[in-house]
């Protein structure tokens, strides 16, 4: 995993720098820095929208009382595709505009549940661990309301005052 990571934050750079000088090369140097801006706010009023959206769908869910599992998944291709979008470059414009593609972001979502279950961070059939756990122990016990002194605070067997109370 630190290879790929060490490739990816060598290797990208290194694949926008070539990117620029080229298409700037071809078109110049003010055009492709226009491009680069507009694909940066086209790509932010895109998120936008379909955060929005996204967001929306997980809240109806969460009133029904189900899970938004793949909202919130959905949410992080979107995050990640506006980091993308967001970054100066033609590579990571490219990637960011794919994750704004559903499909993209289900083909992602896929991948990264997948791996969340290979390393036991879910539970298959059930959302984020510790959510999903049934257990059917029952403890019994009874309980009494211990009503304070009105006049020093004190609980009726004589323990610490209330907080905030003298």
């Amino acid at each position: 995993m630190g290879w790929i990571l060490f490739a990816l934050l060598i290797g990208v750079p290194l694949i926008e720098i070539y990117l620029f000088v080229e298409l700037g090369g071809l078109i110049g140097t003010w055009p492709t820095i226009g491009l680069v801006v507009l694909t940066a706010v086209a790509g932010s009023a895109m998120l936008r929208a379909q955060g929005r959206r996204v967001l929306a769908r997980a809240q109806e869910k969460i009133r029904r009382g189900e899970p938004p599992v793949a909202d919130l998944l959905d949410g992080i291709g979107l995050l990640l595709a506006g980091a993308l979008l967001l970054t100066p470059g033609f590579l990571t414009d490219g990637v960011g505009f794919a994750l704004l593609l559903p499909a993209a972001r289900r083909w992602l979502a896929s991948r990264l549940w997948a791996f969340m279950q290979a390393r036991g961070s879910v539970h298959v059939g059930g959302f984020a661990s510790g959510f999903d756990r049934h257990d059917d122990t029952v403890i019994d016990g009874e309980f009494e309301t211990v009503e304070p002194d009105p006049e020093t605070g004190d609980d009726p067997d004589g323990n610490a005052p209330r907080i905030g109370r003298r």
